[in-house]
């Protein structure tokens, strides 16, 4: 019986044999060579060319922060003490990332960081998809580099992060339940603590793969596997919770709560409104997926998980189910917005990649008969004729208005000795960035989700306005700019988003002669 217990032991631990459930990503039988290693590097790097193309660099280089960039942004601006000040609505890791991006280039090449996390995603999706074969493989990188939902928002926001994380921490399930090694199961823990630095849906992601792993060890009997998930698991939610407590959970504030409120499952209002609303959301984000209309979308990933489920990798679909799970309880919860089209971009993504897992399977499928080589040829193209469009018009959805940077340009350019500048509060996060004084980041006085404001201690010629829906404070910005403008004229700096209050323009009447550059939003105000 000691002999029996001991031989189990020792084959719980040991790599599975090449073929039976190693999930070999070269081919059953045979194990990964390094020339199958040359070929699927070969490949990545066309996958990786098609995702920078696709997000326009031209473009993200060019267009200047909104303000929910900006935000994000002014962090590289601010001392490192203040990071836990400045990354309330961003991760903390986030905006050290931040800190790494080359100063060479133009102001927005902080917008490299998102992409260069985009191309990390199309290698994770290719790493998933290879667990099945080089079909799938290419398939799944090539949906990750031209998922719509993750064209939409190219923003300097952690979005591509999460999508990378996902993809990243499912390919280590996969890759651990294809051959348990307790190694393997040590690496998916540590891979776990730091991305929840960069990603918040890392707990998410987490939990849905650690109890993935579980509900199969369960269900097959593995309590020597068990006996190893449950407190590595465990230990990992606590850092995790720590994490969360100690950096991110500030950036929960009641003002946060009533930006996302329209997007929590209403399950005060009943049973069938909650219920309506989460059919609803489900439809719209399958409708974001890029394979056509949702009935059609939801056809697609189905066949993708049922092709995982069938190339002996079910933990990554119970893994993709407990996802869903998890962001309708959280939703219900009020802590987390169910399947908004921003902060769910990572589940999204994943359904592209999953659902171009199964148009590969099924190409590498009728590949291996001519009789049903069309059939593989059809369904591929049929999905690209569906994909390649949807990526390409959210590609070209453009971000949100901003000319701030044009703004501050062209105050540097024409202002005179003697003149004053008022900024919006709206404004005041890019214009934080991109004017040339350092400003000082304090806490916020107005109720805001973000948690600082921008200022300019002793600078007389400059005021910034920190309400921006309250006249009374509008007035009396205006007011002080005026006094303190020696030769009488003041610019006013104006953000697209934010400041449209109409008390604006009864103070700059207040103030003197209105005269508007061939700029929006940038006014110069007279004597």
């Amino acid at each position: 019986m000691g002999l029996a217990v001991s031989s189990k032991a020792a084959t719980a631990e040991a790599p599975a044999r090449p073929g039976a459930s190693s999930g070999s990503p070269e081919e059953p039988g045979r194990p990964w060579r390094r020339p199958g290693r040359w070929a699927d590097a070969v490949l990545l790097v066309p996958l990786a060319a098609v995702a920078v193309v696709a997000r326009r660099p031209g473009y993200l280089l060019s267009h200047a922060f909104w303000l929910d960039e900006a935000w994000v942004a002014d962090s590289v601006r601010a001392p490192l003490r203040q990071l836990g000040l400045l990354s309330s609505s961003t991760p903390v890791g986030w905006t050290l990332l931040l800190r790494l991006v080359p100063d060479v280039g133009p102001p927005e090449r902080l917008r490299l960081l998102p992409v260069g996390f985009a191309v990390a995603a199309v290698v994770a999706a290719y790493l998933l998809g290879r667990r099945l074969g080089r079909a799938q493989a290419v398939a799944a990188g090539l949906a990750a580099a031209l998922a719509p939902s993750a064209l939409s928002y190219l923003s300097l926001k952690q979005y591509t992060a999460d999508a990378f994380v996902t993809l990243l921490l499912l390919w280590l399930g996969a890759r651990l339940a294809a051959g348990w090694t307790r190694r393997r199961l040590v690496w998916l823990c540590l891979v776990c603590v730091p991305a929840v630095l960069v990603s918040h849906v890392t707990v998410f992601v987490s939990m849905a793969v650690m109890g993935a792993l579980g509900l199969r060890a369960l269900a097959e009997r593995r309590w020597d596997r068990l006996a190893w998930l449950v407190p590595l698991g465990l230990s990992v939610a606590a850092v995790q919770a720590a994490a969360y407590l100690a950096l991110a959970a500030r950036g929960d504030n009641a003002a946060m709560q009533r930006v996302w409120a329209a997007d929590f499952v209403p399950l005060g209002d009943g049973v069938g409104p909650a219920a309506s609303f989460v059919a609803r959301r489900t439809t719209e984000a399958l409708g974001r997926v890029g394979f056509g209309s949702w009935p059609l979308a939801a056809a697609v990933v189905a066949c993708g998980l049922a092709a995982l489920w069938r190339g002996r990798l079910p933990v990554v679909v119970i893994a993709v189910a407990l996802l869903g799970a998890e962001l309708v309880a959280a939703g219900a919860l009020d802590r987390y917005p169910f399947l908004d089209e921003r902060t769910s971009l990572f589940f999204t993504t994943l359904l592209t990649v999953c659902g171009a897992i199964g148009v590969g399977s099924v190409a590498a499928w009728s590949a291996r008969r001519l009789p049903t080589l069309p059939l593989g040829v059809a369904v591929a193209v049929g999905a690209a004729a569906l994909l390649v469009p949807a990526a390409r018009a959210s590609a070209l959805h453009p971000m949100p208005a901003s000319t701030i940077r044009q703004q501050v340009a062209y105050v540097l350019a024409h202002r005179q000795p003697g003149d004053t500048v008022v900024v919006g509060a709206a404004a005041s996060f890019g214009f934080g960035y991109y004017w040339p004084e350092r400003p000082a980041f304090t806490p916020a006085t107005a109720r805001t989700a973000v948690r600082f404001q921008v200022d300019y201690p002793g600078l007389d010629d400059l005021v910034v306005v920190h309400q921006r829906l309250e006249p009374r404070t509008i007035l009396e910005g205006m007011r002080q700019a005026a006094a303190r403008s020696r030769s009488g004229r003041v610019w006013v700096v104006l953000a697209e988003a934010g400041d449209r209050s109409p008390a604006w323009k009864q103070a700059m009447a207040d103030a003197g002669q209105v005269v508007r550059p061939a700029l929006p939003k940038l006014v110069e105000v007279r004597p």
